[in-house]
Parts: C-alpha cells; sequence; structure tokens
C-alpha cells in the first residue's frame, strides 16, 4: 500500500544524517508520486538588543543553501517533484512555519549522530518540532558507517597479561610486538590496564613488580561500535595511548592512538 504522504517536507543540514532522511523522504515521495520540499535554515544568531546582526552575511548565507540545496535535490531527487526552500531564524520556528506554508503531510528529519553542542541544538530541534507539529514527523536515526567504528579499526585478541604476572614479562610482550599497553585480565574480565610509561616507572623494579602493582585500575574503555572520533577523543583528553574495547563485559580487542590515525588518515 502506497504512503499516505503527497506533501513531504524535509529539513536538511548537509551533514550525512540529513542526507539519510532526505533519501527517506524521497522513498514516500516515489512511493505516492510526492513532492518533496527540502528545507535549510540558516541560524540567526542575536545581538544583546535582541535585533538580528550581520543581515548581509545571512542573505548572502542563504544564497549559499540555495544553490546547494539545487544540486542535492539533482542528485537524490532525480525524477521527483521537488522544491527548494531556504529560510534564516530559528530553527524549530522555521520548520513549523514551512509545515503550515507547504501544507505538508509529513516531516522527515535527521535526529541523533551527533555530540556537545551540535548533539543538543539538533536534539532540541527534533524534540520541538515533534511536540509542535500538527502532521506526523518520522525522525531518522542514523548510524555511523562501519569505517567510523572502533571494532572496524581495533585490533582484536590482543596480547594480554595477568594480575600477577611480573613486569618484566609484559615489557617483553610489549617490545616483541610493539604494542604500547597491555590489558590486564582476571579470569576473563578487564581490570587494569599497564602501559609502556607504567613500566618506564618501574624501570630496575621489572623482574619484582606485579602487574596489579602498577596498573590503571580505572578503565577507560570503549565498545566495537563507538564511533572513532569518541575514541580519538578519549585518548588525547586521557594522554594514553590506547584504551580497551569491551563487549558483554568481555575484552573484544584494543585500540591505539596509532589505529586512530590510520581510520582518520584512510578518511582523507
Amino acid at each position: 500500500m502506497a504512503y499516505p504522504f503527497r506533501r513531504i517536507l524535509c529539513p536538511v543540514d548537509f551533514d550525512d544524517n540529513s542526507m539519510q532522511a532526505l533519501d527517506t523522504a524521497a522513498d514516500f515521495a516515489r512511493e505516492s508520486d510526492g513532492t518533496v520540499f527540502v528545507l535549510h535554515v540558516v541560524p540567526m544568531i542575536l545581538a544583546p538588543t535582541g535585533m538580528p546582526i550581520y543581515v548581509d552575511l545571512y542573505k548572502g548565507q542563504e544564497e549559499t543553501a540555495r544553490a546547494k540545496l539545487l544540486e542535492i535535490a539533482h542528485k537524490r531527487l532525480d525524477g521527483l517533484k521537488y522544491e527548494v526552500l531556504t529560510h534564516t531564524g530559528e530553527p524549530a520556528g522555521a520548520i513549523l512555519n514551512a509545515e503550515k506554508k507547504t501544507s505538508a503531510d509529513v516531516i522527515v528529519m535527521a535526529t541523533h549522530g551527533r555530540r556537545g553542542f551540535k548533539r543538543f541544538f539538533l536534539g532540541s530541534i527534533a524534540e520541538v518540532v515533534l511536540r509542535e507539529s500538527m502532521c506526523p514527523v518520522v525522525t531518522v536515526r542514523c548510524t555511523p558507517a562501519q569505517s567510523d567504528l572502533v571494532g572496524t579499526w581495533m585490533t582484536k585478541n590482543p596480547i594480554t597479561a595477568t594480575p600477577h604476572e611480573k613486569l618484566a614479562s609484559i615489557a617483553t610482550k610489549m617490545h616483541a610486538g610493539g604494542f604500547r599497553c597491555v590489558p590486564i585480565l582476571n579470569e576473563g574480565v578487564p581490570v587494569g590496564i599497564v602501559t609502556d610509561r607504567d613500566i618506564r616507572q618501574h624501570t630496575g623494579l621489572l623482574d619484582q613488580t606485579e602487574a596489579c602493582k602498577a596498573m590503571s585500575e580505572t578503565l577507560i574503555t570503549v565498545t566495537p561500535s563507538t564511533d572513532i572520533r569518541e575514541a580519538a577523543r578519549l585518548l588525547r583528553d586521557r594522554k594514553i595511548g590506547g584504551l580497551p574495547v569491551l563487549e558483554d563485559g568481555k575484552l573484544a580487542g584494543v585500540i591505539t592512538t596509532g589505529d586512530v590515525l590510520e581510520a582518520l588518515t584512510a578518511r582523507v
């Protein structure tokens, strides 16, 4: 049965998430011989007085956005009926106004997939639209590509050690494999990690010191589905060389600074 949506409003902000939402809107249009209204909102910053600033700048941004919308629509909505719309202002309000002006049957928009301020900003927009829209709202929860995930780049089945293993033994493993860290497992469960920094700090005492006496016990971990950029942020902020990768509480691998650099440079 065809979708009952013939006038489909799709707000986009040009990232991969909103492009996936646009593809969903296109599917709706194909099923119902509908029209896609592609909207981009240029967020307007207000001066302390409440008056808009840099009006000419916003005008230029809106013109640039329109040209980009036309290019995207030509590629992704080929063979479909569509209109491109631009607006400068508060995004959620602009989307709701566009809903009324286009008599939209449905709004298709992306949500999630962002961090920090951008994640909060996009999330709040979707929340307002969901709450106040007079028509159905379809939110497209986008998942990162496999190449963006820690599981794609991590070292699987890494060399490990036990809590009572001597640092001398661990240092030999690290040297032989070119590793900068070794996870410490107790009955298969990660309980700590020994890094090359820990080895250096115990120089001269490696034969006498057990891993449990030197390891970092406050584990910072990720999962195979963690975004590689989040792993990079943790490595940078914590100034560490590697992170245990856990899946269902078990060690699945290790992601290192070298792995992250390889992943990020492969994207260029």
